[in-house]
């Protein structure tokens, strides 16, 4: 009889050329890839620059420019291999084989020809130009250059883009529509006064699922990096939403903010990001001219750097990388500015704050201090006499940002309809009178505005299920 010693060596020596014989799983192509990007130090969710889908993935296996502002160099792959995870998850999802499945977290697959996405996690078939409305209006009207347009334009828009060519429809399909929005989403942060979902997270609509489920984005990142640029005494103006100090003439919808994507005057709950441009009344002795610009209409001297709290937060916590913050953290913002440099303040001036708007403002298009051409209040003097801009107009041009298989993808406003599901058409009725349902691509916020506000547009087609 063998020692116990010598039985134990017997069957780990049989264990041992069993796993030998025995081949190890190798990594599927898109899994190598996926490593691959994460061992460069791409993370899942991570900041702009280093995202894994966004900034190392998508760029290597669906090809194009990579993103601008990468932290670090992508990986080097075999063009092989890059085909190959294409090539797979093509196969997985092919056009050819009728109405396909939509396995959870499954692809962004491009079709015919890059203009179209096919989003398996929804069954539905994307359109690929985020503002195709820049450059084809169809024929509709009060669409402006940038793309922007006001929820009826929206839908007459769509419709447009059903009945072309003799009913045949753009590219040949006549049931696009725009992204729908469920009345009950427990994905969502917050609940309106009238039991709506909104807020961050809100991944239960098609917007929101794109946006944090299938691009991998979180809240409240970009999709497209912050802007850089130069218009007239300023820089840095990003084309979206800021922070005004007034409080909205309805408390509970929070304080009023300005866009500088649309010249729109409008409001926000204090717990949305926006960016902040501060501002002294006056025309203070001392500040550097170069620093700053002043408006002797509105009489105030505004910060050059529309976006200086991407570069310098004042030890404040809660801003993000792009210089975003909710509207407490604006405030607690300025008054450290007011305290840099031991007391002296920024730029040696105290007095910063946020810009006001006043009780009421009769230049606005609509009532209190909401609406277009609102002159009386700070921001719109500067939008629209000084900086000569007109109601619908960007402080700077449409972005033309590639997001995975998505082009001209636009960092702010998307306009979304009621509807059951994602293959669901959109229902007449709003969440209330005189709103519609929209989702920010620039932050991740999902909410509501007036169907006269100016938003962006981006369409879809159900894969099965009712059509328009």
């Amino acid at each position: 009889m063998r020692p116990a010693w010598r039985r134990w060596l017997s069957i780990l020596c049989a264990a041992i050329s069993l796993m030998a014989a025995k081949p190890v799983r190798a990594q599927a192509p898109c899994e190598q890839v996926r490593t691959a990007c994460k061992n460069a130090g791409f993370l899942q969710g991570g900041p702009i620059g280093s995202r894994l889908v966004l900034d190392c993935f998508n760029p290597l296996v669906f090809g194009g420019q990579p993103p601008r502002g990468l932290s670090r160099p992508l990986p080097q792959i075999a063009t092989e291999l890059t085909a190959a995870c294409r090539q797979r998850q093509a196969a997985k999802q092919s056009p050819d084989a009728g109405a396909p499945s939509a396995p959870a977290g499954g692809p962004l697959i491009p079709r015919e020809g890059g203009h179209t996405v096919y989003d398996a996690r929804l069954g539905v078939t994307w359109l690929a130009d985020a503002n195709l409305a820049a450059k084809e209006t169809f024929g509709v009207p009060n669409i402006n250059k940038s793309g922007s347009m006001n929820y009826a334009t929206a839908v007459r828009w769509v419709a447009a883009m059903n009945a072309l060519n003799n009913g045949a429809g753009y590219l040949g399909h006549h049931n696009w529509q725009l992204p729908t929005a469920p009345d009950v989403d427990r994905t969502c942060q917050l609940t309106g006064r009238n039991g709506e979902p909104f807020g961050y997270h809100c991944s239960g609509s098609a917007l929101g699922s794109l946006y944090y489920a299938s691009l991998g984005l979180r809240e409240p990142d970009s999709a497209v990096p912050s802007s850089q640029n130069r218009v007239g005494p300023f820089q840095n103006f990003q084309p979206y939403l800021y922070w005004s100090k007034s409080v909205a003439a309805d408390p509970k919808q929070g304080f009023v903010s300005f866009s500088f994507s649309t010249g729109f005057q409008g409001a926000n709950v204090f717990r949305n990001d926006l960016y902040v441009l501060p501002m002294i009344k006056g025309k203070p002795a001392g500040t550097p001219a170069s620093a700053t610009a002043y408006d002797p209409v509105a009489q105030v001297t505004w910060l050059a750097d529309a976006n200086l709290a991407a570069h310098q937060t004042f030890a404040i916590a809660g801003i993000n990388h792009d210089g975003a913050m909710d509207h407490d953290t604006a405030i607690r913002w300025v008054e450290a500015m007011n305290h840099a440099d031991g007391g002296r303040g920024y730029l040696g001036q105290t007095a910063w704050d946020l810009p006001e708007t006043g009780p009421s403002d009769p230049t606005c298009s609509m009532r209190g201090t909401t609406g277009y051409g609102c002159t009386g209040s700070a921001m719109g003097s500067l939008f629209y006499r000084q900086l000569g801009l007109h109601p619908g107009d960007s402080v700077i041009g449409p972005s033309e940002a590639h997001v995975g298989p998505f082009y001209n993808v636009q960092p702010y406003l998307y306009w979304a309809c009621a509807g059951a599901s994602a293959s669901s058409p959109c229902r007449p009725d709003g969440p209330a009178q005189g709103f519609e349902w929209n989702f920010s691509l620039g932050n991740g916020f999902q909410g509501t505005n007036l169907v006269g506000n100016a938003l962006y547009v981006m369409v879809y087609y159900p894969e099965s299920g009712p059509r328009n």
